[in-house]
C-alpha cells in the first residue's frame, strides 16, 4: 500500500513566473436577443469580458460555431434565486448561414 503522502506518477515541475491556462466549460445559455453582428446571453455563470468564446448555435436544425467577443457581463439578481448573467456577445466573422437566419428572423418579426 502507498502512503498517502504525494502519489503522483509522474514528475511535475513548480512554475515559476507567468504560465496560463484557460479552461473552456460547456454551458446552456438562452439567447435573451440578436443580431446580425451579435447577441445578448442569459447565463447561469460569467464569462470574461473581453474574451473570445465559441459559440454553438442550432440554426435550422444544423450547429453552427462562431467566435464571439464578449463586451457585456452584467449580474442579474431576482429574489431568492440564484445569479444569472447577461453576457452581451459580438460575433467574429459569423457565417452567412447565420447571417442569412437571422435576417429572415427579423423579416418574420415584422410582418407579425
Amino acid at each position: 500500500m502507498r502512503p498517502l503522502g504525494d502519489r503522483r506518477a509522474h514528475v511535475r515541475m513548480e512554475v515559476v513566473g507567468a504560465l496560463w491556462a484557460t479552461l473552456e466549460l460547456t454551458q446552456t445559455a438562452q439567447v435573451v436577443n440578436v443580431s446580425t453582428t451579435g447577441l445578448l446571453l442569459e447565463s447561469p455563470t460569467p464569462v470574461a469580458q473581453e474574451s473570445v468564446q465559441p459559440l454553438n448555435l442550432l440554426v435550422d436544425g444544423n450547429e453552427l460555431t462562431v467566435a464571439a467577443n464578449v463586451r457585456r457581463v452584467e449580474r442579474v439578481t431576482v429574489d431568492g434565486a440564484p445569479p444569472r448573467y447577461y453576457l452581451g456577445l459580438a460575433f467574429i466573422a459569423p457565417p452567412v448561414r447565420l447571417v442569412q437566419a437571422i435576417e429572415e428572423l427579423a423579416t418574420h418579426s415584422e410582418e407579425a
